[in-house]
């Protein structure tokens, strides 16, 4: 019997939390769909992800009010942050490391539960991502404003990024997309590390290990490196041409859940297209056009069609925010947290113990003589 590399279509355990339509191109979250949710505030969705409720106002109030309470860093985060920041590694490998280092503050969120301190770690991730890029840049520490209920914006203004209207709902939208997306391969990784009954935080920094992965989250980077690399949209055909033959992936290209369009990737291709118009970034943008039709081109030849994903043109709208390429998944991650704090709560609601078999097809023991 053939066995299904990489768990390709099995599946391991029930959710409700999201639903991935592969086949007509469709995502919901506890039931809503996602043309829907990006129309509520961040936190609303992250508290209907959390909980599988809408949240009443007074519920949502609470809510932000709590995540607000706990984003400020203190001085034991800012001093892990320091001495990381300095390290000659990527990002995502300062943030598995701080992880379980950031300060928790359990009583914020005590209806969570187990799950509270991972909700302090979400509220202070933009915090800990905006002291980490400016460390990185040199510069002083970031201003923070503490009164912000909205994280996104939060951080935005923490970066020193564009505060205009439009693109706060692009950079906003972006996040709400991101929130959640089933068992993909760091939410899997978050409740295997959940089944040992390991605690929350090591769930967490286990996901942001995966996620940092060039075939999962880093597909962001890993793109629009790419479109930088072939320089322009004229370039584009043979860049695709050449990788298609030496069997090449190009990077954010193709889903292993959609065999459609992927529904997230619209809005983004929609935003990038926007925020890029004038500005450096336009040759960004029609580079990965190129890109992505000529993939696709070349795909429906062969019978497979396939399409841009959700982190082909993330990194133009991350871009025009002023991230440099290598903070993008860490943006991710500050979206992403919440479902994987819903998912480490759903899992524990009736743990078992991952722990999958191996088809043995190595070299067999030597059977000691009978006398």
């Amino acid at each position: 019997m053939k066995l299904p590399r990489g768990l390709e279509g099995v599946e391991v355990d029930e959710t409700a939390i999201s639903l991935v339509e592969g086949a007509r191109g469709a995502l919901s979250y506890r039931g809503i769909g996602i043309d829907t949710l990006v129309t509520w505030p961040f936190t609303r969705v992250a508290h209907l992800v959390l909980t599988g409720v809408e949240p009443t106002d007074a519920a949502q109030d609470e809510f932000d009010h709590a995540l607000t309470q706990v984003a400020p860093l203190t001085e034991s985060d800012r001093h892990c942050i320091e001495l990381v920041a300095c390290l000659p590694i990527h990002p995502m490998q300062c943030l598995v490391a701080l992880t379980p280092l950031l300060t928790h503050e359990d009583g914020a969120f005590a209806e969570f539960g187990d799950t509270a301190p991972g909700l302090s770690i979400a509220a202070r991730l933009p915090n800990a991502i905006a002291l980490l890029l400016a460390l990185r840049r040199g510069g002083g520490s970031p201003q923070f404003d503490d009164t912000e209920r909205d994280p996104n914006l939060r951080f935005l203004r923490a970066i020193g990024a564009r505060a205009d209207s439009k693109f706060v709902h692009a950079f906003t939208v972006t996040q709400i997309l991101q929130i959640e997306h089933s068992f993909n391969a760091s939410t899997f990784t978050a409740r295997v590390v959940a089944s040992t009954l390991a605690p929350v935080a090591n769930a967490l920094a286990s996901a942001f290990a995966a996620l940092h992965g060039p075939l999962h989250g880093g597909a962001d980077q890993a793109a629009l490196e790419t479109a930088l690399a072939v320089g322009s949209a004229g370039a584009a055909h043979a860049f695709v041409d050449d990788c298609l033959a030496r069997g090449i992936k190009v990077m954010g290209m193709g889903h292993r859940e959609y065999r459609v369009v992927d529904p997230r990737a619209a809005y983004v291709k929609r935003f990038a297209a926007e925020l890029s118009t004038g500005t450096d970034l336009a040759t960004v943008t029609q580079t990965l056009e190129a890109i992505e039709a000529r993939f696709a081109q070349r795909m429906k030849e062969k019978g497979k069609p396939l399409y841009a994903n959700l982190e082909f043109y993330k990194g133009v709208v991350y871009s025009a925010a002023g991230l440099p390429s290598d903070f993008f998944t860490p943006a991710f991650a500050m979206a992403r947290v919440f479902g994987y704090l819903a998912h480490f709560i759903e899992s524990r609601k009736d743990n078992r113990l991952i722990r999958p078999a191996a088809r043995y097809v190595g070299r067999r023991p030597m059977q000691a003589p009978k006398e």
